[in-house]
């Protein structure tokens, strides 16, 4: 037995080595492409402090364990929000948008099953990028419309496109200048008054990091300059997760992203077309002047490498139409 222990020692340090450092990435403000890169992963590294932990204590080392401890108190702080109870908000109180969020990946996901996840998710709202005019035409012929009649586009070639689909009508789609894949902004006239609708998709760090940091940055100053009373509602592909601090930034503008504001657990997109379960969740759903948001599922689309992202948002009632 005691022979053992010098090897759960090395572990227990290994491990917390390894938890340290995603805890660093998850509050790291670094503009460095590898350092944005493994933020993504930072969930997973930080898990390693259960393994210290329980290393620690098979080497009675009181040191050891202590800061396995503490390394596991500042993971449960850090990610107890994705599964903190939501706020009390009745199931019928406000009304409900329900809202879907797909990557087409350039275009090439089937049409089929997107029409079929927005008629068995109830969706009023769908909110998609890459999508190509290719990928338009076939959502329509896959009878997309007839559940969401209205669209605001700006279809374009590979991972350029971004677009809205709509139960209620829509204004004309507004492309935003400043972004390489492309972010769109409609206004939607609900049954309980406008809301405001971005379409978003930032470029993604491993791609190119200053361009992805500038975008991010340019994001959330958009997000923020956006005039109420108007609630707003966000979705795409951030290439960001909750460990990366520019999105988690946005909380601070008044956002709340489904995830969080439900309570709904840890919920990767990215990738879904491996042997593999998908690893990160970059994919995301946002409400601002929201009852709540919340309700969170993952559906899966073929031909594509990111899980559609299917959650509620609760509208105040009784405001001017």
């Amino acid at each position: 037995m005691t022979r053992r222990r010098p090897v759960a020692r090395a572990l227990a340090v290994l491990c917390s080595l390894i938890a340290a450092a995603g805890i660093a990435l998850h509050h790291s403000t670094s503009e460095v492409g590898i350092v944005l890169v493994l933020a993504s992963f930072a969930l997973w590294a930080s898990a390693f402090s259960v393994i210290a932990l329980l290393a620690a204590l098979r080497a009675r080392s009181a040191a050891l364990s202590v800061i396995a401890v503490a390394l596991v108190g500042v993971g449960v702080v850090q990610y107890g929000p994705l599964v903190a109870p939501a706020s009390g908000v009745d199931d019928d109180e406000g009304i409900a948008l329900r809202v879907l969020v797909q990557n087409l990946e350039y275009g090439r996901a089937d049409p089929g099953d997107v029409a079929r996840a927005v008629r068995e998710g109830g969706v009023d709202l769908l909110l998609t990028v890459e999508t190509t005019p290719e990928a338009v035409d076939g959502l329509r012929a896959a009878g997309l419309a007839e559940a969401l009649p209205h669209e605001a586009l700006a279809a374009a070639p590979q991972a350029a496109g971004v677009a809205v689909w709509s139960r209620y009508p829509l204004s004309a789609p507004e492309r935003i200048p400043g972004f390489s894949k492309g972010v769109l902004r409609t206004d939607l006239a609900g049954p309980a008054g406008p809301v405001t609708v971005v379409a978003a998709h930032p470029t993604a760090p491993v791609f190119d990091a200053p361009v992805a940091v500038e975008e991010a940055d340019r994001l959330r100053s958009y997000l923020g300059g956006l005039a109420g009373p108007a609630p707003v509602v966000v979705g795409g592909d951030f290439n960001a997760t909750w460990d990366h601090v520019r999105f988690r930034d946005l909380r601070g503008l008044g956002y709340v992203d489904s995830v969080s504001g439900g309570g709904d657990g840890w919920l990767p997109t990215w990738p879904a077309d491996r042997s593999f379960p998908p690893l990160i969740g970059i994919d995301h759903v946002l409400a601002r002047g929201a009852l709540a948001v919340g309700e969170t599922s993952t559906v899966h689309v073929g031909d594509t490498d990111h899980l559609g992202v299917l959650a509620t948002v609760r509208l105040p009632t009784g405001r001017a139409r």
